[in-house]
């Protein structure tokens, strides 16, 4: 989508949903030639006019949230209990979207008034979609077409923008992890290239800027027997996500998100006994284990790259395990202070290492235990400002937490819709399978809940350890509905 569309999208999504949500309650109450009913479908037409201008508009609903265009919907909080309630509304008709085409501008007050009657009844139907298609046709208002809900995208010629956005998310995910594999075997024989590296780091910073939420879920894949890889992977993300949550330029994310593909290159040369020990190192293993950075800078020296991209990859994996007084490791004279990338390295290092699990500790800690761990730590071990940015863009409860309520369900913590509301986030409820474990339940945000008399709003608790729930929180985001 263009940026003057996604401009449109900003400024007209959700006024046009609102004006949707007002002209469907409006109608229901008053008769067509009332005034209350011309006021809203004049405005209605009028935003749908402006949407419609150069190109057919998608209202979609998918993972929870409004998209148009593709593009997802921003929320603002004087907006939300609107968005919910028409996003319940879609749901109980089993409607995944409306799809107006450019024709729509020319339809009739009267005509669009007809379609919002049948859009209301649809309701009362065996099949609401089918129903209302067969209406539509009847009707004469081929200017709209109703989608379902859960498309099956391989069968649809016009597969939505999200969907396809995911899975290119989750391709990219796997490849990044085959790429590191790749450059670790070739580096330890002196042949390693970058520009597939550099492809693949366009990519991660282009679904970083797509959708932060959706990368923040995937780097909560964790496999323990091919930890150093996933973790380098999960680093790669987490950077370029805090990154571009303080403005860097694209230029500056893609090195960022190699330094993070690249900075345990080092571990290669380390050996597998002492990466895997459980239990303390000792004094020589611990000083092996504190070579890794330097190790890693020279195999980065021998990648076949240019030297100004050499150089601009060199210094984040080599301060990574460095605080900002210089204490930390490797021990360096030269340097007074550190870089913004190995800066913000070090942040998302310390972060993936704690929420995974490790054979030196019992277990892992949950994303909110984590973040009040580093902020314990404060100045000492990271940029304060850095780390203050950092926690504001995972929220308390990070994507991917699982999370107690208030009402006894588990539920999974999958997004941030409002900036601004970093402590109510979009939640999935976790419900019994029938099978032992936990599945799918329905989308709630917890930050606008329309409330039913004598009921509770839902609130978290706790985070808790998906281990002892038995939830793998990546298939969540993997398997996607």
């Amino acid at each position: 989508m263009s940026n003057e569309h996604t401009t449109h999208a900003e400024l007209y999504g959700i006024e046009f949903v609102k004006a949707l949500y007002h002209l469907i309650h409006t109608a229901r109450i008053h008769k067509d030639n009332n005034q209350l009913i011309r006021d809203s479908l004049s405005k209605f037409k009028g935003i749908l006019e402006e949407m419609t201008r150069e190109e057919d508009l998608k209202l979609q609903l998918w993972r929870g949230r409004f998209h148009i265009g593709g593009e997802k919907l921003p929320y603002k909080r004087d907006a939300f209990t609107v968005i919910n309630e028409v996003m319940k509304y879609f749901s109980r008709r089993g409607f995944g979207g409306l799809h107006f085409f450019v024709t729509s501008r020319k339809a009739s007050p009267a005509d669009l008034l007809t379609f919002i009657r049948l859009l209301d009844g649809a309701v009362k139907q065996d099949d609401p979609p089918e129903w209302l298609e067969q209406k539509l046709g009847g009707y004469a208002l081929p200017w709209v077409r109703i989608l379902r809900k859960q498309i099956d995208d391989q069968q649809d010629a016009e597969k939505d923008l999200s969907m396809r956005q995911y899975e290119r998310a989750k391709t990219a995910y796997f490849h990044a992890l085959d790429t590191v594999k790749e450059v670790a075997d070739k580096a330890s024989q002196g042949i390693a290239g970058i520009r597939k590296t550099r492809r693949l780091a366009q990519t991660i910073v282009d679904l970083v800027q797509e959708d932060t939420s959706l990368i923040l879920g995937l780097a909560t894949i964790k496999h323990y027997d091919d930890y150093t890889y996933t973790h380098s992977v999960n680093v790669s993300l987490l950077a370029t996500c805090l990154g571009r949550n303080i403005g860097l330029s694209k230029v500056s994310l893609e090195h960022l998100s190699v330094c993070g593909l690249f900075h345990d290159l080092g571990k290669v040369g380390v050996s597998k006994d002492v990466l895997l020990k459980k239990g303390e190192l000792s004094a020589e293993e611990w000083k092996n284990m504190q070579r890794h950075p330097l190790l890693g800078v020279r195999k980065i020296l021998r990648l076949n790259a240019d030297k100004v991209l050499r150089s601009k990859i060199i210094l984040g994996p080599f301060e990574h395990h460095l605080n900002p007084d210089m204490t930390g490791y490797p021990k360096t004279h030269f340097m007074k202070k550190l870089s913004l990338l190995g800066k913000i390295l070090r942040i998302a290092d310390v972060y993936e290492a704690l929420t995974a699990e490790r054979a030196y500790r019992p277990r892992a800690f949950t994303p909110d235990e984590a973040l009040r761990k580093m902020w314990s730590e404060g100045g000492k071990c990271f940029d304060p400002i850095l780390l203050k940015s950092f926690i504001h863009m995972m929220g308390i409860y990070p994507v991917g937490s699982v999370v107690e309520l208030n009402d006894g369900h588990m539920a999974l913590v999958m997004d941030y819709p409002d900036e601004s509301q970093k402590a109510v986030p979009l939640v999935m409820l976790l419900v019994d399978d029938g099978e032992g474990g936990l599945a799918r339940g329905e989308m709630v945000h917890l930050s606008d809940q329309v409330m039913e008399e004598g009921s509770t709003r839902l609130t978290i608790i706790r985070g808790v350890q998906p281990s002892r729930v038995g939830v793998q929180v990546a298939q969540f985001f993997l398997q996607e509905k």
